[in-house]
């Protein structure tokens, strides 16, 4: 005897809701993958804005370390001096690199162009899931009522 149409209904059912799950809300899934994809993206833009404005800087500093003109009027420029004024300038000891990590969370926190936020992919799952088994049960109770209606019809 082969399968009726109730069992090939709910197997195709399950398939597509398998399918759907591991497309969608797998770990390689199109949320996770638009997650990470958003989130690469603003951290390169970070990354560019931060070595363009790292190159100013050198070039800045470069220029400030062996012209004295430019130094001079670098300082008359923010501490409003004088024209006879002198400038001294000390050597600085070179700074201790302290190697803090900066955390991607905190990036994209800073970020001024956010969209909404994306909920977890658990919350996601655990949502899914629920509604797939409330869907096969019901198709189950329906389809399960319809077949005990006509065992007693016939």
């Amino acid at each position: 005897m082969g399968m009726n149409l109730a069992n090939k209904l709910f197997l195709l059912l399950l398939f597509l809701s398998g399918m759907f799950y591991f497309t969608v809300l797998g770990e390689s899934g199109l949320v996770v993958r638009s997650t990470l994809e958003t989130s690469l993206s603003s951290l390169r833009l970070d990354v560019e804005r931060l070595e363009y404005e790292n190159r100013q800087l050198e070039e800045r500093q470069k220029l400030l370390r062996d012209d004295r003109v430019a130094l001079e009027k670098e300082a008359r420029k923010y501490y409003l001096l004088s024209e006879n004024a002198q400038i001294i300038k000390f050597r600085e000891p070179e700074p201790k690199a302290e190697n803090r990590p900066v955390l991607a969370s905190r990036l994209i926190a800073l970020r001024a162009d956010r969209d909404m936020p994306v909920p977890p992919i658990q919350l996601l799952r655990f949502f899914y899931v629920s509604f797939v088994a409330f869907v096969f049960i019901g198709v189950f109770r329906k389809l399960r009522r319809k077949k005990l209606e006509e065992r007693t019809a016939a």
